[in-house]
């Protein structure tokens, strides 16, 4: 028996702002994005700092994940992708073949979490519209039958 893994997870920022599009079937949208992941060294000969810089095609068919990269994405935003890869081919105005390989989303598979916002990258992560608990720091006194010895243990 045969089994394989089609899996991507991607932590990168965004190139651009996201792009929605209403779907066909339904009032849902698609979230079309451009995630960059980077890696870097020093190079051997020269000792010079060189960095790589890879661009991804991210395309989400899950609504409610579509309705985060609406509220909570734009350009710079620090993103967690999971997801698979898929490759299409298609034909452009000369009539060749082109192909494109993207990293879907759909409602089966996949997720994505923004790791920091582009333009205030404080901490805080959200995959969804609830505040996250680094949001609403807790204080012992403030909680019901919680005393000075109580801490917020992160485990």
């Amino acid at each position: 028996m045969s089994q394989s893994v089609n899996r991507v997870i991607l932590v990168g920022n965004l190139g651009r702002d996201p792009e929605l599009a209403a779907r066909r079937e339904g009032d849902g949208k698609i979230a079309n994005i451009a995630v960059a992941t980077s890696e870097s060294w020093n190079d051997r000969n020269t000792g010079e700092r060189r960095e790589k810089t890879q661009w991804h095609r991210v395309v989400c068919f899950n609504d409610h994940l579509s309705g985060v990269i609406e509220r909570r994405c734009q350009k710079g935003t620090l993103v967690y992708v999971e997801g698979h890869l898929e490759t299409r081919k298609w034909t452009d105005q000369q009539g060749q073949d082109r192909y494109t390989t993207e990293v879907i989303i759909d409602r089966f598979d996949g997720n994505i979490k923004v790791l920091a916002n582009g333009r205030n990258t404080g901490e805080g992560r959200f995959d969804d519209d609830r505040p996250s608990r680094s949001a609403a720091p807790r204080s012992a006194a403030n909680t019901p039958g919680g005393s000075d010895l109580d801490d917020e243990i992160p485990f």
